[in-house]
């Protein structure tokens, strides 16, 4: 069995989920839902795409994927959100795929939510602000928004 070849790729995604090759932006949407396809995040931190011959290292500006839409439905312990990537992968909020806010250094929140292999996409601002219209406030004191049975905080405050 043949070792594969490891290669460091001109590729790129911005921190908007544009991706680009040697510096020019791929359009073709169809290609970069493959790219995707075959997109991980290892234990070293770095993206890698991999196929059964080969793989390599792309440069990620923030997370591979943005969130441009949120579904939300039921109440309380009993509602479902949903989230929608840039390449139009639907994602429930849950135990699996869970939620998470960080402040950047202008104390700004950051919201991810996490995909799949390792990898999170970024919650737009304008569709985080739709998901604080769900906000609650926890017997803690602290807002989040439930989903899937879970309560996922969400930094918000009054």
């Amino acid at each position: 069995m043949s070792q594969k070849e490891i290669h460091n790729y001109d590729i790129r995604i911005a921190t908007n989920g544009d991706w680009y090759h040697e510096g020019s932006k791929i359009n073709r949407i169809e290609l970069v839902k493959l790219f995707a396809s075959v997109l991980h995040k290892k234990d070293d931190n770095k993206y890698w795409l991999i196929t059964p011959k080969e793989e390599g290292t792309i440069e990620v500006d923030d997370a591979p994927f943005v969130i441009t839409k949120f579904d939300h439905s039921g109440s309380n312990n009993s509602a479902k959100c949903w989230f929608t990537t840039n390449l139009g992968e639907e994602i429930l909020l849950s135990k699996i795929n869970p939620l998470r806010v960080e402040i950047d250094n202008q104390n700004n929140p950051r919201p991810y939510i996490y995909v799949f292999r390792g990898m999170e996409a970024l919650i737009l601002r304008s569709v985080y602000y739709e998901v604080v219209n769900f906000a609650v406030k926890d017997q803690s004191g602290e807002y989040g928004i439930w989903s899937d049975g879970s309560f996922f905080r969400i930094g918000y405050s009054d």
